[in-house]
């Protein structure tokens, strides 16, 4: 089995992490999201700030523990990202070491997709992973299985919130319900 997994907001609280140096950035209150910003103000924010939020956002809770156990179930583990896209291409390295300096185990990586159906489907995912509903909508529709991960309750996919839950769904999926 073949897993396919977003980093940012999925396996990295990214978006948590940005917000705080949204704060450092702006003084209007009323955006509480960096993602809420301009086009312009977005890319201004990311030039500034992109490269230490990714440094320092910390993994998603029992990330790791559950990469550590679907990788000694001989499940492989392929991430997908849109990182380096947008002219920061030095998210690359800061992304490898990031993912050596916390242990994290995948068997490959792949950079710079905004549309991931494509490399997803190449390197034969049969369950892949991310917080946006629009991304899962698109890889859905190669006959890839999806999860998302998110708080919200609505979704035209599976939910998890948490990788506890992660676990859960995929063993069930392989057939391997266990208790923690």
């Amino acid at each position: 089995m073949t897993i396919g997994i977003d980093l940012d907001d999925t396996l990295i609280e990214t978006t948590k992490t940005g917000n705080k140096y949204l704060k450092k950035f702006i003084t209007d209150k009323s955006i509480s999201d960096y993602h809420d910003l301009s086009k312009d103000e977005y890319l201004k924010f990311y030039s500034l700030y992109l490269y230490d939020i990714q440094k320092n956002a910390p993994l998603k809770k029992d990330a790791l523990k559950v990469l550590n156990y679907l990788h000694s179930k001989n499940i492989r583990i392929v991430f997908i990202t849109a990182r380096g896209t947008l002219g920061f291409s030095n998210s690359i390295p800061i992304t490898l070491e990031y993912l050596k300096k916390h242990l994290v185990i995948y068997d490959k990586i792949i950079f710079k997709k905004n549309h991931k159906s494509a490399a997803a489907r190449k390197e034969h995912v049969d369950l892949f992973i991310d917080d946006k509903e629009k991304v899962l909508d698109e890889v859905i529709k190669v006959g890839i299985k999806t999860l998302r991960f998110t708080e919200e309750k609505l979704s035209n996919h599976d939910i998890v919130s948490s990788w506890c839950e992660v676990k859960r769904y995929i063993d069930k999926l392989i057939g391997e319900v266990k208790n923690e």
